[in-house]
């Protein structure tokens, strides 16, 4: 079984909307998504939220978010950020997911591992063409 990648982030969402309360109501929603294990509201345009890596990703919680309506900051500091998470978390998803693959052929073929004796290897004097005082400094 997989070990649990565990990321904290905190979703920001923009001032102008009708609901001036979008991470209250936010929360009600990103606590009944997989691999979500806990958000709260920090403030009324703010909500921090903790979930396992290996079930969920920010970008599929705000497509969730954008999906139900909610409004989400798109400031140019806040895209460059979301996008460096997604691709952060795109990576160490990719990944854990060779390093599964990897694991598993190695289970595989551990019971089929042969092992063989290295061939014992002999200085053949023909085919050296040093004379005999260099042979033995290098």
């Amino acid at each position: 079984m997989s070990q649990q990648v565990i990321k904290h982030r905190e979703i920001h969402f923009c001032s102008l909307h009708a609901n001036p309360d979008q991470a209250h109501s936010a929360v009600f929603i990103i606590n009944d998504l997989h691999g979500v294990l806990m958000s709260h509201v920090l403030d009324h345009h703010h909500m921090k939220i903790t979930y396992d890596l290996n079930h969920v990703t920010l970008e599929e919680i705000e497509g969730v978010l954008r999906f139900e309506g909610f409004h989400l900051n798109n400031s140019i500091l806040a895209k460059i950020k979301r996008s460096i998470v997604f691709y952060c978390e795109e990576a160490s998803r990719e990944n854990s997911k060779k390093e599964r693959l990897m694991e598993e052929v190695h289970d595989k073929h551990t019971s089929d591992v042969i092992y063989l004796r290295p061939k014992k290897k002999k200085l053949c004097d023909c085919r050296d063409h040093r004379p005999e005082s260099w042979r033995h400094y290098l």
